[in-house]
């Protein structure tokens, strides 16, 4: 127990380092290749710290237990509102004006609504990891090419730009620590976890959720007291559809993930709620203040309680 309580700690320290290292590269980056925040936040800063999550995913999948796989994503992209955004929202007030953010959120919906129906008939098998990743090689792909269309992209020429080869180790040095604390502080919060014989579905749907949503929780953080609104809200954006589509593609690709009795209700309700919610605030632009992110943190309090419970 003490010695898992040591990595818990010694994963924050690392997801601090790590989220700081990925921001600097992040807008580098953005500033290097003349696109949006949003764009590279959500692909890079995105993707990027949704590989905690594929890594736990898998790894639970291969070792035979499929609730914490599935669990880990419904969970993470539940935390990934209601705490990350929350949270980031208190500590400094998030304005959503990126009108390009509004398409993100769409496919967000329908990835939400694809997983519901996937999950509903059962189906969580190789031909749909396929059909999930095809849809987000698309998404990528067109994602990329509305972003380099779009000439109203403004950026400051002046700025000094970093070297391709800093920008790079900025990103993937970042990246690498986000995995490395959120691997850490995953191990140890199940070690914890499980010596209060808790069950692996609600392990999957908050513990793991949880650390897996960390990497997300510090950028955010650290992007919201540098006023980064584009980069929080890419960030979210772009985990939450590569949790559905690539955390979840692949990992049904490798091993189908049958519906047990445990997981047949818990947590979907609540993760599509919490992606209509945020789907609203930032289609419709409207401001996430201190009250609102209060608001959305006790939500995610009480989800807690009812799940534990």
């Amino acid at each position: 127990m003490i010695n898992a309580v040591i990595f818990f700690l010694l994963g924050f320290g690392l997801l601090y380092v790590g989220g700081e290292s990925t921001l600097r590269g992040t807008l580098a980056l953005a500033h290097k290749l003349k696109l949006s925040k949003l764009l590279v936040s959500a692909l890079v800063i995105g993707f990027g710290t949704s590989l905690p999550e594929l890594t736990v995913s898998l790894e639970a999948v291969l070792t035979g237990y499929p609730d914490i796989a599935l669990g880990n994503i419904i969970g993470s992209n539940t935390a990934n509102i209601l705490l990350v955004i929350a949270i980031a929202a208190i500590v400094s007030p998030i304005f959503t004006n990126e009108k390009s953010a509004a398409k993100d959120v769409v496919v967000m919906l329908l990835c939400t609504l694809a997983l519901i129906v996937v999950k509903t008939l059962d189906v969580l098998n190789g031909m749909v990891g396929i059909a999930f990743l095809i849809a987000l090689s698309l998404y990528i792909f067109f994602s990329y090419r509305s972003d380099v269309a779009d000439k109203n992209q403004q950026h400051d020429q002046a700025k000094k730009e970093k070297s391709g080869i800093k920008i790079a180790c900025y990103c993937l040095v970042g990246i690498a620590l986000l995995i490395a604390g959120g691997h850490l502080l995953i191990n140890s919060a199940v070690t914890i976890a499980r010596s209060f014989n808790i069950s692996e579905a609600v392990i999957g749907l908050t513990v793991v959720a949880i650390g897996t949503s960390l990497p997300e929780l510090t950028t955010a953080i650290l992007a919201s007291i540098k006023k980064q609104n584009d980069i929080i809200i890419g960030n979210i954006l772009g985990s939450n559809i590569f949790n559905i589509l690539g955390i979840l593609g692949i990992t049904i690709l490798v091993q189908p993930i049958p519906i047990t009795e445990a997981m047949a209700n818990k947590g979907i309700i609540e993760m599509t709620v919490a992606s209509i919610l945020f789907a609203g605030l930032v289609f419709f632009r409207v401001p996430i203040g201190r009250v609102m992110g209060t608001l959305m943190l006790s939500s995610y309090f009480a989800y807690l309680f009812f799940i534990l419970n």
